[in-house]
């Protein structure tokens, strides 16, 4: 079968784009190279402004039933045990991606998109302008625009000549669900020499505990009793977090070489949507409602292309326009505050001016994510 559109991961970009274009009748092919249900490394909180667009993808109420956890407020310290709390602009979200997922790649089953996990991409070739071939462990597909939703650091990047991926980046990251302490609807993030670390309750009442940090930080000897590298405990608080919880998960999440550079909108006139395209600093806790909202730019431009109303220039333009309008200051600001909270005297000094200025934290809070728009009231069945 020819498709109209060719999803590339089905992440939360992915499923996005492949719902939203379902919806309005085009023939989509979803492809997932994992078997889901799979745990992926990520933050697993979502900012404020998803509850419209899990409204929008008709899953809000499906959202709520599985019991993600709401969050309200925000807590950060340094390592020398200054801290700063603050109420979010509005209600948040702790569900995993384990669940999220699956919801979104079962709802695009729902509305008849083509959707195979355990399929890898071993090659795209094509263009705009003739179409596109997918070259997969489940054979070869054919379509007219392909969007690329693969994630943070991918194979395909490397086999696509993308120019990131031949600059080192010095950043890993680590997840993993605990159980032990109970931090109700709070989001926590805390800084320690080199990286921080964000905890916040999901959908079991598991912790995810999701740490970033500089390479370094990996080859330091681990704490004997808490099994982490030292620079993590070397914030108090988040000491006396890991001494009172025990580790659910199997094992350790990682991923190395993440980077924040802007990754680039096409390459090869492929469609780059969600992480792929860039990725914000993780301690803005950003990252899930950027890429649902990615997918919500993109579509109408790839529409207007598929229906012939604009030229491949045009549908260039204007996705790159629009792209950058929402999220570049973001990124910048996210980078900005990156670069400051993993040094313990910046971190230190930065929490500390927050404290004193709510405002300024209260702005920084703000300015790093989307605006919550205004969803439809939930069934009384559904309030809590």
């Amino acid at each position: 079968m020819n498709y109209d559109a060719i999803a590339i991961g089905a992440g939360l970009s992915g499923c996005s784009a492949a719902i939203q274009l379902a919806k309005l009748g085009y023939r989509v092919l979803l492809l997932e190279q994992a078997h889901y249900p799979i745990h992926k490394l990520c933050g697993e909180f979502l900012s404020v402004e998803v509850q419209a667009s899990f409204e929008k993808l008709g899953i809000l109420e499906q959202v709520h039933h599985i019991g993600a956890q709401k969050i309200h407020r925000a807590y950060l310290t340094a390592a020398n045990g200054a801290e700063f709390r603050s109420n979010l602009p509005s209600t948040a979200l702790g569900l995993s991606r384990y669940q999220l997922d699956l919801m979104l790649f079962q709802k695009a089953q729902s509305l008849n998109v083509d959707c195979f996990d355990s399929t890898k991409v071993l090659d795209i070739t094509g263009d705009l302008k003739t179409g596109f071939t997918v070259n997969t462990t489940k054979g070869e597909f054919q379509g007219r625009l392909v969007l690329g939703a693969f994630g943070k650091r991918s194979p395909l990047d490397r086999s696509l000549g993308r120019g990131f991926i031949s600059k080192r980046s010095p950043w890993i990251a680590y997840k993993g669900h605990f159980k032990g302490v109970d931090i109700g609807d709070v989001i926590e993030l805390h800084s320690f020499p080199h990286g921080y670390c964000g905890l916040s309750q999901i959908e079991t009442g598991e912790i995810n505990v999701c740490w970033i940090a500089h390479e370094k930080v990996n080859k330091e000897d681990l704490h004997p009793s808490l099994g982490i590298p030292t620079a993590l405990t070397k914030n108090p608080v988040l000491a006396d977090r890991f001494a009172k919880m025990q580790r659910v998960s199997p094992a350790w999440q990682g991923l190395s070489q993440i980077t924040f550079a802007l990754k680039g909108n096409f390459h090869n006139d492929i469609c780059m949507v969600g992480d792929t395209a860039g990725m914000i600093a993780p301690l803005c806790g950003d990252g899930m409602a950027m890429a649902l909202r990615s997918a919500e730019i993109a579509v109408p431009f790839v529409s207007n292309f598929l229906e012939q109303q604009i030229d491949i220039d045009t549908f260039k333009k204007q996705y790159v326009i629009a792209w950058k309008q929402e999220f570049q200051t973001r990124l910048q600001l996210g980078q900005m505050i990156h670069n400051c909270f993993v040094q313990p005297t910046l971190a230190n000094a930065g929490v500390n001016l927050c404290k004193t200025i709510p405002a300024l934290g209260n702005w920084i809070i703000g300015a790093t994510r989307g605006k919550p728009e205004p969803v439809a009231p939930l069934p009384l069945t559904q309030i809590a």
